[in-house]
């Protein structure tokens, strides 16, 4: 009996590692070349700064990360609204996954349920507090977007979720589809920067951003980027996973009045290296300026110990420049249990 324990879980550790490995590659982007594509990987339009691995590696081995401690909240929330035609609802649900509620649609941010940021469920950065909104208590979702390829943003568990059980659009940049479909994840629309659909009474534009992609040695091979929703007078902006850079100023040029931006302000130490890729307080709030919305809200902070910060190092330094300056139109959610609406 013990031996036949044994082995049937040797068989299910053994599947669960090939199917992690299914997820670690993403395919090559093929496509004609172009200022973002130079026929072998995808750019930043201001290049493509990293920062020093070397460096970063010497930093880890002499900088220990700051304890995090896991928040027992339980998401047991049910996810409803009326529907509104001029409206805006949002909540976040943890990390990068924000529901946007908008002329009768919701709409899901980068949806991440899995308990770790990776492709193995024994390994990779852990969730250290539960979605505000369990799966099960999510309303209908009508479409999905994903801003780029990473782990603690591309979560195959709940796609194949939610394509099965809502069957939503789900955009993503170019080079994502194919990976994507590979897992039966089905109503997957690929987009370019500048790209705009129709969902319902909504434009869904994808715009760039200053990150990179990336699932297991496939570097900058699919498109990343931000997004934006917009209605016949609102506009709710979703910028992704990013590092502070002129992007910003032009999607303000571009889109004029901004009523919602959510933006993301952690993963951001050792600042030598990430701010490359990910924005520190100050950066997120130079963004804010850029953008100029009637509210600005934080994201990308407090459920995947990613880089060397404590939990609530980023919400806590911002508070310290929003007293500074005397700004409350960016804001955030220590608890994430709440819902916020713009009307």
């Amino acid at each position: 009996m013990i031996n036949y324990i044994i082995l049937s879980a040797l068989i299910v550790s053994v599947g669960l590692f090939f199917y992690g490995c299914k997820t670690l590659h993403v395919p090559t982007y093929e496509g004609p070349i172009t200022e973002r594509w130079d026929g072998k990987k995808f750019n930043n339009p201001n290049g493509n700064d990293m920062g020093d691995f070397r460096a970063l590696m010497k930093y880890q081995f002499k900088n220990k990360k700051a304890k995090w401690e896991v928040i027992d909240t339980p998401s047991d929330c049910q996810a409803s609204y009326p529907e509104s035609d001029e409206e805006i609802h949002y909540k976040q649900i943890n990390h990068a996954t924000i529901l946007v509620q908008h002329k009768s649609k919701n709409i899901l941010t980068d949806p991440v349920y899995s308990k770790r940021a990776s492709p193995f469920s024994w390994t990779g950065p852990k969730r250290y507090r539960e979605p505000s909104i369990a799966f099960e208590s999510l309303p209908k979702i009508h479409a999905v977007v994903i801003s780029h390829d990473h782990y603690d943003h591309l979560d195959i568990k709940t796609l194949q979720r939610l394509s099965k059980r809502d069957a939503p659009f789900i955009y993503v940049g170019l080079g994502t589809k194919v990976f994507l479909e590979k897992f039966k994840i089905k109503n997957v629309i690929e987009m370019d920067w500048n790209d705009k659909v129709k969902l319902g009474e909504i434009d869904i534009t994808f715009l760039p951003a200053k990150h990179w992609s990336n699932r297991f040695l496939s570097p900058r091979k699919t498109l990343w980027g931000s997004w934006m929703f917009s209605s016949k007078n609102r506009n709710i902006y979703f910028a992704g996973d990013t590092g502070y850079d002129t992007h910003f100023k032009q999607i303000k040029k571009d889109f004029g009045k901004i009523d919602l931006a959510l933006i993301p302000v952690g993963a951001y130490k050792p600042r030598f290296f990430m701010q490359h890729v990910h924005m520190a307080p100050e950066d997120a709030y130079m963004a804010h300026q850029d953008l100029n919305p009637e509210v600005s809200f934080a994201i990308h902070w407090g459920t995947f110990q990613l880089t060397h910060e404590d939990m609530f190092d980023p919400v806590n330094e911002l508070q310290e420049i929003l007293d500074k300056e005397g700004d409350t139109r960016f804001h955030y959610d220590k608890d994430h249990n709440q819902y916020y609406s713009l009307k």
